[in-house]
């Protein structure tokens, strides 16, 4: 056999080998394109209502933060020195007013009261003796008994007295009164934050004893930059939100403005009543606020075609007869309207209630 014809033959094989392979890849191709997942990945095509992204006038903001604080709030101070005796309350006691919240040691208090009472009543019985002694010397001067500069000497005395006796009463008071606030109680109704003394401590007069914030709604204070004075007035409505609940939304008031700006920060301190039908907010919250200024033109959506997916809303636009997911930023409500201030273009039709099982991309009937 020829080397010729040899080499013929190894080249024929070799494309047969060559065709085999294709023949194989194209045969997988097609039964890939067959494989059910395939066919799953085309959604079928899928009946949405929709509504067309209009404008209208929403409400307009001002961007602040704040705190709540309590409508009433307080660090309460001693108001007397002594030892610690007894403590009645822990963090979060819900107290009433005059209850007992601590004790104090105040024998040496006790001890000086009594001197100034007893001081008192020596006054007082000085005052009486000056008293008999001005009216002897009287008359003692209408007989000629005694001079005139003795009767004005003894006449300044019995004037005196009763300034005495008035100082040695005001002395005993203050004494008492420092006893007396050796029991240290609540001012008002309300819930201990904080407990500072234990059993055994001396405290001072400024000794802060307990934290107590009133019950009840909390008011919200917030600063208002100097350029924006002219937005913030009593009457004026805001919405807020705090951390602790992602999603909702709480309304106030704005009730009180401070008188003058502040000249180191160059701002306006205000405060809101808030309205906490359930009690939710606690005072210290930090707050988002939106201050309502105004109205003006906006584009809206229904509030039912938002999807909060992963921290971020979403929405579905229909485009071209096929479904288009969308992340969209958000600005103001207005009853069962949202505002849309990226996202979105007037006139485009929106889904108004997506179903959980919308794809992107998915085809509309």
């Amino acid at each position: 056999m020829s080397t010729t014809t040899t080499s013929s033959r190894a080249g024929s094989l070799l494309l047969l080998v060559a065709l085999a392979a294709a023949a194989s890849g194209c045969a997988t191709k097609a039964s890939a394109s067959d494989a059910p997942g395939a066919t799953e990945a085309a959604a079928p095509p899928v009946r949405v209502e929709t509504a067309p992204a209009r404008e209208a006038p929403m409400p307009r903001s001002l961007a602040l933060t704040g705190t709540l604080r309590g409508d009433q709030q307080t660090d309460l101070a001693a108001n007397a020195a002594g030892r610690v005796l007894e403590t009645f309350v822990e963090r979060g006691a819900e107290v009433k007013k005059g209850d007992l919240l601590a004790r104090l040691d105040v024998r040496a208090a006790a001890l000086t009261a009594a001197e100034a009472q007893a001081n008192a009543a020596l006054t007082r019985a000085q005052e009486e003796t000056a008293r008999r002694e001005c009216d002897r010397t009287r008359a003692l001067l209408e007989s000629g008994a005694v001079s005139r500069a003795e009767h004005d000497r003894i006449a300044d005395q019995c004037r005196s007295a009763p300034l005495s006796v008035a100082a040695a009463a005001a002395r005993a008071r203050a004494a008492s009164q420092s006893v007396g606030d050796g029991q240290i109680r609540a001012p008002f109704d309300g819930t201990v934050t904080e407990r500072f003394v234990d059993v055994g401590e001396y405290v001072r007069h400024d000794s802060p004893v307990v934290a107590l914030v009133s019950k009840g709604a909390p008011r919200l204070s917030f600063s208002v930059p100097e350029a924006s004075l002219a937005a913030v007035r009593p009457g004026g409505a805001l919405t807020f939100t705090v951390p602790a609940y992602p999603g909702r939304s709480f309304a106030g008031t704005v009730r009180w403005i401070g008188g003058a700006v502040r000249e180191t920060t160059r701002d306006l301190i205000a405060e809101a009543e808030v309205h906490d039908p359930d009690g939710a907010l606690r005072p210290g919250m930090f707050a988002s606020i939106a201050l309502a200024t105004g109205e003006a033109p906006s584009l809206v959506v229904p509030r039912s075609a938002v999807v909060p997916r992963d921290g971020r809303a979403h929405l579905f636009a229909v485009v071209d007869r096929r479904l288009e997911e969308r992340v969209v930023q958000l600005g103001p409500e207005k009853g069962d309207a949202v505002a849309v201030l990226r996202g979105v273009r007037a006139g485009e039709a929106i889904v108004i209630q997506p179903s959980e099982a919308l794809q992107n991309g998915q085809a509309v009937e």
